[in-house]
């Protein structure tokens, strides 16, 4: 499926005339994301909730990462050569984040416990966005650029859970496993039967800022590198045609 988009896209951007003027593009761009900024905000919320917690008998490690693709259309108002655009996007985002945990203590009677977990949680709602960006130099065939996007998207989220717990009552060992799954709609419909209010975030927002090199490969065709801020810190390449 992702071949055939691409070749499609290509097909497209081949078929349209070139124009003198410059003032439309149309790109497609991938990213990853991998700088753990989930992390402590969950660890905050999780940790207290976790049974028998006690950082002296166990540990808990977070990590997160994610991608990022998206297609985008841009308006340049003065040209080939014009420095201010405005781009609109349509993104598919996936952000994972991952628990491990283990403990070795007591229950509540005294009995020793032996466990360890393991969660994930995705996120990978659809967006569409809409930036504002200067190319710093646009005469030059390699020039940077910076830009600025808000975007928001529909939620959507998988949440997995998997325990395996040894307890040692009188000497013998007795294990229980559990596995469970949630989508953004359980966890949506737990939490207004439990508070009995709505869900607070219905939709996942987003911001952009970043900071980036383009160069013109051959003549409309741009290839571009960047770095930025999006819900946390990615790189991002892609391909772009100016027509």
């Amino acid at each position: 499926m992702k071949k055939l988009t691409l070749l499609i896209v290509i097909a497209v951007m081949t078929a349209i005339p070139v124009s003198g003027k410059g003032m439309f593009e149309f790109g497609f761009h991938y990213s990853t994301w991998n700088v753990n900024m989930i992390a402590p905000m969950l660890e905050d919320e999780i940790i207290p909730e976790i049974e028998y917690w006690d950082p002296e008998y166990g540990s808990l490690d977070f990590t997160s990462n994610g991608s990022n693709y998206g297609f985008e259309f841009r308006f340049f108002p003065g040209g080939k050569d014009g420095s201010f655009s405005l781009g609109l996007s349509y993104e598919r985002n996936n952000f994972k984040m991952k628990a491990e945990g283990e403990y070795d203590g007591f229950d509540d009677d005294g009995n020793s416990i032996k466990a360890e977990a393991t969660g994930t949680i995705d996120l990978f709602p659809h967006s569409i966005n809409l930036s504002i960006r200067w190319e710093l130099w646009p005469s030059k065939r390699v020039h940077p650029y910076i830009g600025l996007a808000f975007g928001f998207g529909a939620q959507d989220a998988l949440v997995k859970f998997h325990s395996r717990a040894t307890t040692n009552i009188d000497g013998i060992d007795i294990v229980e496993e559990q596995d469970e799954i949630w989508t953004f709609e359980d966890i949506e419909e737990e939490y207004e039967a439990t508070e009995g209010k709505k869900f607070p975030i219905s939709f996942f927002p987003i911001v952009h800022i970043n900071f980036g090199f383009r160069g013109e490969i051959v003549d409309n065709m741009y290839l571009l590198g960047e770095v930025a801020f999006y819900d946390g810190l990615i790189f991002r390449g892609g391909f772009s045609y100016r027509f």
